[in-house]
């Protein structure tokens, strides 16, 4: 991202406003005030009850036909967060593997490919919302928003027949700013010195800046992101923080490192007789299918390996000796093997 293109949408977010083109005198898109978020659920709450006695579906009805016509299916959810569990681990492994520019390319091309097919899974559940009463709830309050935020430069509400509200919000939408480009902003040389003043009481964003707008928001959200990264014992070097995915992939290793800590005492604090506290296994009790994920989730992944093992073994088998089992089978050949060699060595 250049240096002109996060100027440019940095000062679009400072003045809150989207300029709509050839217009004269210039016209704005401007964010929308309290006032206006508020006044517009009226809005909502009214065509949603107009469209629920016009007779259409609410959501709830709408996954019914959506399931019955095999458009999606609850398998669809799980398979989503499945995918969201491979796009965090490909980014751990984008952190890891930084410094190899060849396989971290891969990477990426990798989880670009996950993410289009994650939102793809997830676009099945709602691609029929626009027909239900909270889909022409929502439309009827993006449109009379927009009705509201058509303002000149000096704020003052304008009408134009050139343009629709409909196309005009079709416009506004088309140019939300992605999250990757406040994240560009945020840690900019452009924004960074403005952030430092607005830590010490500066006003950052003008008159307005008791109501902040979404982008100004979640631009001051990514900036304390940052702060915290920086200010890190562990902190990431700055070719990692510069690259999103690296620096998510950090945030998910550091968490997954924190969370794995945790369960370790919790696992700890279960074990209190020393008699069994350095056992090679420990059986555990679960009273419920959480308990069970949790005592499941404190095991290395070489334990886990090791219990998928095991697993399969007795669902080909059925019934299968503690000795059969082939991580047993390799411990007792290698105790097996000790012994030789210390019996070789005494003599």
């Amino acid at each position: 991202m250049d240096q002109v293109k996060i100027n440019k949408l940095l000062y679009r977010i400072i003045q809150g406003r989207l300029r709509i083109p050839r217009f004269d005198p210039v016209l704005y898109i401007y964010e929308p005030s309290t006032d206006i978020i508020e006044e517009s659920y009226e809005v909502y709450n009214q065509t949603y009850e107009e469209s629920y006695f016009r007779g259409l579906y609410i959501k709830k009805e709408l996954k019914e036909i959506l399931f019955e016509n095999d458009l999606w299916s609850p398998l669809d959810d799980k398979e989503a967060d499945k995918i969201k569990d491979q796009i965090d681990d490909l980014k751990v492994e984008a952190f890891q593997n930084f410094l190899n520019q060849k396989k971290l390319s891969g990477i990426k091309a990798n989880i670009r490919y996950m993410e289009r097919t994650y939102e793809k899974v997830k676009g099945k559940f709602v691609q029929l919302d626009h027909i239900s009463c909270e889909g022409a709830a929502e439309f009827a309050r993006s449109i009379w928003v927009i009705s509201k935020t058509i303002l000149d430069k000096d704020r003052k509400p304008q009408k134009n027949p050139q343009y629709s509200l409909y196309s005009l919000l079709s416009f506004y939408n088309s140019n939300l700013i992605p999250a990757q480009y406040l994240r560009a902003i945020a840690r900019s040389d452009s924004f960074r010195p403005m952030w430092s003043l607005a830590k010490k009481g500066n006003n950052l964003f003008g008159d307005y800046s008791y109501s902040l707008t979404r982008d100004q928001s979640a631009l001051c959200s990514f900036s304390a992101m940052y702060d915290n990264v920086y200010e890190s014992p562990e902190r990431p070097s700055e070719k990692v923080i510069k690259d999103d995915d690296c620096l998510d992939g950090w945030f998910i290793h550091e968490n997954r490192k924190h969370e794995s800590e945790k369960k370790k005492k919790q696992l700890e604090s279960m074990i209190k007789n020393p008699k069994i506290a350095n056992s090679q296994e420990v059986f555990l009790m679960a009273q419920d299918t959480d308990t069970a994920k949790n005592i499941n989730d404190m095991n290395t992944s070489h334990a886990k390996n090791i219990v998928k093992s095991r697993n399969d073994h007795i669902e080909r088998d059925g019934v299968v000796k503690t000795t059969d089992f082939a991580d047993v089978k390799r411990d007792i050949l290698m105790q097996s093997r000790q012994e030789s060699v210390r019996h070789i060595k005494g003599r």
